[in-house]
């Protein structure tokens, strides 16, 4: 058994009709164009930007290759494109999950004899999750997995994974061996078929523009990277490469025994793709946005704070980065329904630190101004400013907190210099962070859809008297939870409200808003 993905019916699917489905790869195609799939059983969900990435590349490629300006609907075609790709390989071994190791197989390269080569008895340890502790998340669980569990084990440790010590390097579309492959793309309204489809379709269409600002890559160059021969020693330089090349980073094979699959793992002394240091993993990848400064440019790294309302406001708008190509709307899209949606698993030295996934949705009318030349422009004034006004409303609720953590002195210690109330005023302070992320973008959007000065500015205003509704509150349950002396409690509360008020209406970058109330503070 050799598990062929072009014709053997082995990935599991959950169909919007609520009944499953079991599907070759042509047939996963024809689903998702025709918005039949409501999810895949088997893929977990840190493993999902993977898996989308390798049907969107793949798509791309069949189609671009086989002349294709729009992607095909039924499976007969999608088996035909995909299958030309490989096509010095008639025994279909890149496609199957087990072949010779004298051969590829699917996302993996030919290696030769496995002798040498570690063994790995289940999927879930093969995944690029490090779960060594068994804390959160059980290590080698997997015992009676089915294909698809090790095909999508697979394909992110393939195409996502980075350095895990020495002779484990990682993919090339990263900042940094301990860095992440982000997936940062705009999804229409129609589920995970119609987000595939259109990404396909957007792909195509970028190729030559790809192309032009990436003058290493060819497109006549190798795209599946897994039909090249690896020893673990030579390494692949990405000139000559197509734009959309789907890597293979670790010297993996999967192998059977009994009808049953298992894999062995070997070292490599040297990555699959050359990326250096200075390069700061820019590779063109279509879902990673690059980071641009005084240092140079660098793709997008996600840390264990995630896709929180800061860093997200500069993803979406912000001047220092450019935007991946993914995330662009395209001259005919819009309407109702979009989402922004990233996805990132933070990585640390030899450690797992969380998956990240968040949504944002985007009304039409922003839509609409984006597609304008100044439209992010405008959106990433609003966003800078709305950061700097959170944190004007943070810094007032910090004051309130420490004057009431102090028993309402005269004069209140707001240095570092006093732990003990910086130490019970941060659960607060992280607590306001969170009510300010739960509704960020859909106010910040209400503001940018507003073209009258004056209309926008009420929109600001009362977003920011909102804030200081929630300052108030989460001022109220520190006081509630707060042993202060029952002699200087009223003190205490009077004088930390006072502090609070008198913060806000003075903030430097909010009073402009509250000129008619400058008399409250």
């Amino acid at each position: 058994m050799t598990w062929n993905l072009l014709k053997d019916r082995l990935i599991r699917a959950r169909l919007v009709d609520g009944s499953p489905g079991i599907l070759t790869l042509p047939e996963v195609y024809e689903a998702l164009f025709a918005r039949r799939v409501e999810s895949f059983a088997a893929l977990r969900p840190h493993q999902r930007h993977a898996f989308h990435a390798l049907l969107v590349l793949l798509g791309a490629l069949a189609c671009i290759r086989a002349g294709l300006r729009e992607p095909p609907s039924d499976a007969a075609t999608w088996e035909r494109i995909l299958r030309a790709l490989t096509q010095e390989f008639p025994d279909d071994d890149p496609w199957s999950l087990v072949s010779p190791p004298e051969k590829p197989a699917f996302l993996q390269p030919a290696v030769g004899p496995l002798e040498g080569l570690k063994a790995v008895d289940t999927p879930d340890r093969l995944d690029m999750l490090v779960t060594a502790k068994n804390h959160d998340l059980k290590g080698a669980r997997m015992a009676e997995a089915q294909p698809d569990d090790w095909l999508f084990a697979l394909v992110t440790l393939q195409t996502m994974e980075g350095f895990l010590g020495a002779g484990n390097f990682g993919v090339s579309r990263m900042n940094g061996g301990f860095a992440n492959r982000p997936g940062v793309g705009l999804a229409p309204p129609g589920g995970i078929g119609a987000h595939v489809a259109r990404d396909i379709r957007r792909l195509i269409a970028l190729e030559d523009d790809l192309l032009d600002r990436y003058d290493e890559y060819d497109e006549d160059g190798p795209a599946l990277l897994w039909l090249e021969p690896w020893d673990g020693v030579t390494t692949l330089p990405r000139k000559g490469l197509h734009p959309y090349y789907i890597e293979t980073c670790r010297r993996v094979r999967l192998t059977q025994a009994h009808g049953a699959i298992g894999a062995r793992v070997g070292n490599s002394k040297a990555m699959r793709v050359a990326m250096t240091k200075d390069e700061g993993g820019v590779t063109g990848d279509p879902w990673t946005p690059v980071r641009t400064g005084a240092d140079g440019s660098k793709a997008l790294t996600v840390d264990a704070r995630g896709f929180d309302y800061r860093r997200l406001a500069d993803i979406v708008a912000g001047d220092g980065y450019a935007r991946a190509p993914l995330q662009e709307f395209g001259p005919d899209e819009g309407g109702d329904g979009w989402e922004l949606v990233c996805r990132a698993l933070a990585r640390g030295q030899g450690k797992t630190e969380k998956y990240h996934e968040r949504r944002v949705p985007v009304p039409a009318p922003a839509i609409d101004l984006l597609r304008a030349g100044e439209g992010y422009r405008r959106l990433a004034g609003i966003a800078e400013r709305r950061v700097a006004n959170a944190a004007s409303v943070r810094s007032a609720l910090r004051y309130a907190l420490m004057t009431l953590f102090q028993n309402g002195p005269d004069r209140a210690d707001y240095s570092p210099q006093d732990p003990s109330s910086a130490r019970r005023a941060e659960p607060f302070l992280d607590r306001f962070n969170e009510r300010v992320d739960a509704d960020f973008f859909e106010r910040m959007f209400d503001e940018f859809v507003e073209r009258e000065s004056d209309r926008a500015s009420a929109v600001r205003r009362a977003w920011l008297l909102d804030l200081l509704g929630r300052a108030r509150l989460l001022l109220r349950d520190a006081e509630a939870a707060s042993p202060v002396s029952s002699v200087r409690r009223h003190r205490a509360s009077v004088r930390a409200g006072e502090a609070l008020e008198r913060a806000f209406f003075g903030a430097r970058d909010l009073k402009d808003f509250f000129v008619e109330d400058a008399n409250v503070a």
